[in-house]
C-alpha cells in the first residue's frame, strides 16, 4: 500500500508508544532528523516542511508534501516511531487531524480568485459567497445540495459549483462536461442530463478542478470552500451553513427584543 493510501485513511488504529509527559516540555525532534527518517522509512520523495507540537499530549506534528498535497504525519518527542492515520477526539468525535489538514491547505486569495475561473455555474446573485465541489453521481451531494439551493433562492448565499466527478462513478465525468457545454446549470445536473456534446473547455474546465483541488487535500465530496480560505468535507445542515456564514446572528438582530 502506498504513503498517500496509509495518509487517506479514515481509520488507522494508532498505537502511543511514548508516554505523554515526553512532550510536554515541547520538545520535537529536528527537522532535518525527522526528514532523513521519513525518507528512510517510506523511500519515497516526501519533503517534510515543518514539524511542531501536536494537539495530542505525547505527539509531534509532521507537515508533509507528496507529490503536491499537503499531509500529516506524527512522531513521538524522539522521533523513534512515525504514525500515520487520523486522530478523533473522543468526547466530541471531532477529528483533529482532518481539521490540521484543512488549514495547512487553507485557500488564499490567489486560489479563490482560481475557484472562480473553475466555477461551472452558479447558483443565486445576491448573499455570501460559497463554493460548492460535487459529483452528479453523489447521494450525499443532492441532499446538501437541497439546503444550499434553499438557502440561494432566499437570496441568504450565491451558490457557486465546481464540478469534481469521482473517478469510481462511472459516466460522471461526462456528465460533467456535457452539463458545462450545454450550459445546463444545477438543473442538469439533478435531472442525470448527459449528452454527446464533450466539447474542449468543458473537459479542461472538469480536469483543471480535479488537478487543482487534489493538491488542496480535497478528494471527497461534497465539500464547501468559504472565502475565508476554510473548507469542510461532508453534509452540512442548513443551520450549520448559516451559522457558518453569520446569518443566524443577523436573523436574530433582525428579530429584536421580545
Amino acid at each position: 500500500m502506498s504513503i498517500l493510501s496509509y495518509l487517506s485513511l479514515i481509520l488507522t488504529p494508532l498505537f502511543f508508544l511514548v508516554q505523554a509527559q515526553d512532550c510536554l516540555g515541547a520538545v520535537c525532534p529536528s527537522k532535518e532528523t525527522t526528514q532523513q527518517k521519513v525518507i528512510k522509512t517510506f523511500k519515497q520523495n516526501i519533503s517534510v516542511t515543518k514539524i511542531l507540537v501536536g494537539a495530542v499530549p505525547g505527539l509531534c506534528e509532521i507537515h508533509v508534501k507528496l507529490k503536491g498535497q499537503n499531509r500529516i504525519l506524527y512522531t513521538d518527542s524522539k522521533g523513534e516511531f512515525l504514525i500515520t492515520g487520523q486522530i478523533f477526539k473522543a468526547s466530541d468525535g471531532t477529528n483533529i487531524t482532518k481539521e490540521a489538514i484543512a488549514d495547512l491547505n487553507r485557500f488564499n486569495d490567489s486560489d479563490i480568485r482560481r475557484l472562480e475561473d473553475l466555477t461551472a455555474f452558479t447558483v443565486g446573485s445576491k448573499g455570501e459567497i460559497v463554493y460548492f465541489v460535487t459529483d452528479p453521481e453523489c447521494p450525499y451531494c443532492k441532499k446538501a445540495e437541497k439546503n444550499l439551493a434553499h438557502l440561494a433562492e432566499t437570496e441568504k448565499l450565491q451558490l457557486k459549483v465546481l464540478l469534481f466527478p469521482l473517478s469510481f462513478h462511472k459516466g460522471a465525468k461526462e456528465q460533467c462536461i456535457s452539463a458545462i457545454c450545454d450550459n445546463k446549470g444545477m438543473e442538469g445536473l439533478h435531472s442525470g442530463y448527459k449528452s454527446e456534446n464533450q466539447c474542449q473547455e468543458g473537459k479542461d474546465k472538469v480536469e483543471d478542478t480535479l488537478r487543482f483541488l487534489k493538491q488542496k487535500g480535497i478528494s471527497s465530496v461534497p465539500t464547501y470552500i468559504f472565502t475565508d480560505g476554510k473548507y469542510h468535507s461532508g453534509v452540512l445542515k442548513e443551520q450549520a451553513i448559516k451559522t457558518r456564514l453569520g446569518l443566524s446572528k443577523d436573523e436574530t438582530s433582525q428579530k429584536g427584543p421580545k
